[in-house]
This record gives structure tokens, C-alpha cells and sequence, in this order.
């Protein structure tokens, strides 16, 4: 089933080989804004946990049932991009990359307030999805090159953010206690 479904052509003929925007710069930034968002919001999630119960006064239960609401917000945040991001393909990724920072910010500043807290854990979940899924898409414009490579860099970028994202705050975490 699979070869038969496999296209037949080279995937340097398909019409999506290459970006519609070439842009080396572009494809640097975005690698760069992808990585560090990655870097920055796995570096707060990995104590998130304790933060809700010890800055925010949430049970362990609640803070479970939290996360849950992290989900759906993602899936909202990841649901409202897709329909805006042909239409604002620029303004999308910088809006997502601004709402994780205004939701870590504003729990860092605010988390006190368990109202507060919910709200600004729910953009950060907004936001999740978002910015890889913004990255994703400007690779398909910005490639200086094929996309599949553009969007593999785009991949392992992110996924390095992740890895150094959390080994930066298990540091951090270690460090401060």
C-alpha cells in the first residue's frame, strides 16, 4: 500500500521543492526565534510543577487537572493559527512567539494569583503549538534551498531547543533549589 501511495516523481520536481521566498536571513531568524522559544519554554516547563504548587497554591490534583487545560489551549492556539496562517504568515509566528513570552512573563510576575496563574498557563499552552507549527510554515517560504532540508534544520533546531531548554533549567532548577 505504502509504494503505491508514494509519489512516482523526484522530490526536487514537486511544486513545494523549494521556497517561495528564497531568504537566507529569514531562514536564520526563524531558525533562531524557533530555537530560542523551544529553549525558553522548556526551560520554564521543567519546573512548572513546582512553581503551581509552591508559588500558586495549587494541589497536586489541580495542578494535573491544570494541564489538562495546557492541552486544550494548545489545540485551540494550534486551531486558530492554522485558519489565520495563510493569511498572516509573518504576523503569526511573532504572535505566537510573543504570547509564550507574555504567558511566562506574566506567571513569572503574577503566578502568585492562582486566577491569574491559570490564565497566563493558558497562553502559554496557546502558544506551544504555535510556534513550531509558524516555523514549519515559513520554512516553506524562506528556504534558501530544497524545503525538506529547510524544514529537517527547522525540526532539529527546535528539538535542540527542547534538549537545552531543559538541561537549562535542571540547572536552574538544581542551582536554586
Amino acid at each position: 500500500t505504502i509504494a503505491v501511495l508514494l509519489p512516482a516523481s523526484r522530490p526536487e520536481e514537486e511544486n513545494a521543492a523549494y521556497g517561495t521566498s528564497p531568504d537566507v536571513r529569514r531562514f536564520g531568524i526563524v531558525l533562531a526565534a524557533g530555537t530560542l522559544s523551544a529553549t525558553g519554554a522548556f526551560a520554564g516547563y521543567t519546573y512548572i510543577v513546582k512553581f503551581l504548587g509552591d508559588v500558586s497554591g495549587f494541589s497536586t490534583s489541580a495542578v494535573s487537572a491544570l494541564f489538562v487545560a495546557f492541552g486544550v489551549a494548545c489545540l485551540a492556539g494550534v486551531s486558530i493559527t492554522g485558519a489565520l496562517l495563510d493569511r498572516f504568515p509573518q504576523a503569526a509566528l511573532t504572535t505566537a512567539v510573543a504570547t509564550q513570552a507574555v504567558g511566562m512573563l506574566g506567571l513569572y510576575a503574577l503566578g502568585a494569583e492562582p486566577v491569574t496563574a491559570v490564565v497566563f498557563l493558558a497562553l502559554m499552552g496557546s502558544a506551544l503549538g504555535p510556534v513550531f507549527m509558524t516555523t514549519q510554515n515559513a520554512m516553506l517560504h524562506c528556504a534558501p534551498g530544497r524545503t525538506d532540508f529547510a524544514l529537517a534544520a527547522n525540526s532539529g533546531s527546535y528539538n535542540a531547543g527542547i534538549a537545552a531548554g531543559a538541561a537549562l533549567g535542571g540547572l536552574v532548577a538544581d542551582a536554586r533549589g
